[in-house]
């Protein structure tokens, strides 16, 4: 009877799991068709014949986008900004409306962009550039300009701030928490070794202040890049470069003397050519004949007109095929196994890098490098899958972006040319392990250890157990071994004596320009003329097609990803955001590097990582 009894219970209840089973498919299948109704309705409408091209860049520009399409789609289904801009397809965009006969002016606003390293800028500057070369206005706007937007608004025909509007910007710096004492205080022990005078990743938990050698090595740096930084503006505006020292250290009584008012302090110091609404803006825009057929202003924003550019393209006979270089970006941590974009897994990279080795079209490969490195054993991995590229036959060049140190140079290594942009950061040759350790705070809360092992080391690497000096001296020498080797791949794959090495190692980063003179690269240039080198040495003519090779996605995926996607343009997808997403801007920070921190993991806790982030 009791058995009965239970089992009419659990009948009872799988039914209703069963129902509400049924409804959950129901209502998705509704969605499905919902949104692939959005999606047929979605297609490209037709262009004004004329009409600026309203550019408005939101967040930070990147060389990849992080996370896979289909988390991105995920991610503007819960309403959250990518707070990426991918760098090629702004420059793309800029570079078709230079040639499309409709596109009279570009309007880029610059309220939302975050900025990036100073040769990610430099090439959005010089597609802009490249379009005004073509008789066609750039107007640039804001209602809060700070230094990255400065430097692109600086290079458009003119430049204007809302009149509520500021214009502030403070230099380039280094700083970070520290956090020794903290950790003191809660009785944690945080064991850091490292090799190489200023290599300061592991710093923050073993000190409370930056060392003098990374001070040092770090103001340089920062240095060149405000030197460059403040030159090209300078003569993007015609102004001479004190100006811009002269606003930053006069703030206040150029504020003063402009009664408070921030858009007029920028106005009187010519760092902007008037203050206009949006209004008067559009009008200005207008002039140049992006008007439609009521003769109001006809703006056309850059989704818009990248969806049209792709339906165009589509239909276009021939492309994607014949001789090609192969193009991959390496952007991100170096971590062991497959990672999504935004991060460099060896196995990823390594599945990227034979595709390109095995493909005939393929003759040349460019792996564009944007990282402080990583895994250790994963950085190494990768240099190995680099030298079978080219002992496949097929020249392989490194593009550095704005960061390529530590890790990051050593999967450089295995290159038939190294190209740096001037102010890309580059080298810390050096290695650091970390093992945070809770034994003081266990023996506080009255939390002992007890039990057996075999050998002198069981139980030696337990994080409730105080490290055993014999312990640290194993990993010291493992450590010194590691550089050791670190610095031996440099001198073979650059062919410079141990000597050479040594005078640019010790964990010290350096400039592209300074990397040119020690060695540590080839040539300086941007990644346009890095792909012409890799054309050169393959023997491809100058109209040469790049071919992005990429991580491929099932169909399935890239369904699911396409139609979360316009769904969520359409309004017709809300899935509930993250609370993270609502936090405070600092505790976002702080959470967003403890990730980071929490996802480097190399089987010896054995790093090539570099803290160098240039803005």
């Amino acid at each position: 009877m009791l058995g009965r009894s239970i089992g009419r219970v659990l009948g009872f209840a799988w039914r209703i799991l069963d129902g509400i089973r049924r409804v959950v498919h129901l209502v998705l299948m509704l969605l499905v068709l919902v949104v692939l109704g959005a999606i047929i309705a979605q297609r490209p409408g037709k262009l004004p014949e004329t009409f600026a091209l309203v550019l408005s860049p939101q967040g930070v520009l990147v060389e990849q986008y992080e996370g896979d399409p289909l988390e991105r789609a995920l991610d503007a289904a819960q309403g959250l900004d990518s707070n990426q801009v991918l760098v090629s397809e702004l420059v793309d965009l800029i570079e078709d409306a230079a040639a499309d006969s409709r596109v009279t002016a570009i309007h880029l606003e610059l309220d939302g962009f975050e900025g990036g390293s100073l040769d990610k800028l430099e090439r959005v500057a010089a597609a802009i550039t490249r379009f005004r070369d073509a008789g066609k206005l750039v107007v640039a706007s804001g209602a809060s300009i700070e230094q990255a937007s400065l430097y692109l608004g600086a290079h458009a025909d003119e430049l204007y701030l809302d009149p509520a509007g500021d214009l502030f910007f403070t230099g380039y710096g280094f700083y970070r928490n520290y956090f020794r004492s903290a950790l003191d205080k809660i009785s944690v022990d945080w064991h850091v070794f490292a090799a190489g005078e200023a290599k300061s990743y592991g710093d923050p938990y073993v000190r409370d202040s930056m060392s003098e050698a990374a001070r040092a090595n770090l103001q340089p740096i920062a240095d060149g890049l405000w030197g460059r930084w403040r030159r090209a503006v300078a003569e993007a505006r015609g102004l001479e470069p004190a100006l811009l020292d002269d606003y930053v250290d006069r703030f206040l009584p150029r504020l003063r003397a402009a009664e408070g008012d921030m858009a007029r302090a920028a106005l009187d110091a010519g760092l902007v050519d008037g203050v206009r609404t949006l209004a008067e803006l559009e009008e200005r825009l207008a002039e140049t004949g992006a008007r439609d057929e009521d003769g109001k202003f006809a703006g056309v924003f850059a989704e818009d007109y990248l969806a049209a550019q792709r339906v165009a393209q589509a239909a276009r006979p021939g492309d994607g095929e014949g001789p090609a270089v192969g193009l991959i970006v390496a952007r991100g941590n170096i971590l062991p196994g497959y990672q999504p974009s935004g991060s460099i897994g060896d196995a990823s990279l390594r599945d990227l890098l034979r595709r390109a080795a095995e493909d005939e079209d393929v003759r040349a490969v460019v792996l564009r490098v944007d990282s402080g490195g990583g895994s250790a054993l994963a950085s190494e991995a990768i240099l190995r899958e680099m030298q079978m590229v080219r002992d496949a036959g097929k020249p392989v060049i490194v593009s550095m972006g704005g960061v390529a140190a530590s890790g990051g140079y050593m999967i450089s290594l295995a290159s038939d040319e190294i190209w740096a942009h001037p102010t890309t950061v580059t080298g810390s040759i050096g290695v650091v392990a970390m093992f945070p350790n809770f034994g003081r705070l266990f023996d506080r809360l009255g939390i002992s250890v007890d039990g057996v092992g075999t050998t002198r080391f069981s139980g030696a690497l337990r994080l409730d157990e105080p490290m055993s000096d014999e312990v640290k001296d194993v990993i010291e020498t493992v450590v010194d071994g590691v550089y050791t080797r670190f610095k031996g791949l440099v001198a073979e794959h650059r062919d410079m004596s141990p000597d050479e090495v040594q005078r640019f190692a010790e964990g010290r980063v350096w400039l592209g320009s300074t990397a040119l003179e020690a060695g540590l690269v080839d040539r300086l240039g941007t990644l346009d003329e890095a792909l012409a080198s890799a054309a050169s040495m393959a023997g491809l003519e100058e109209d040469f097609r790049v071919e992005s090779i990429e991580p491929e996605l099932g169909f399935a995926e890239r369904f699911m990803a396409d139609m979360l996607t316009r769904g969520a343009r359409a309004g017709l997808v809300r899935l509930p955001g993250s609370w993270l997403a609502e936090a405070p801007a600092p505790v976002r920070s702080v959470l967003q590097e403890a990730g980071q921190l929490g996802e480097l993991s190399d089987p010896r806790d054995l790093y090539y990582h570099c803290f160098c982030d240039t803005f």
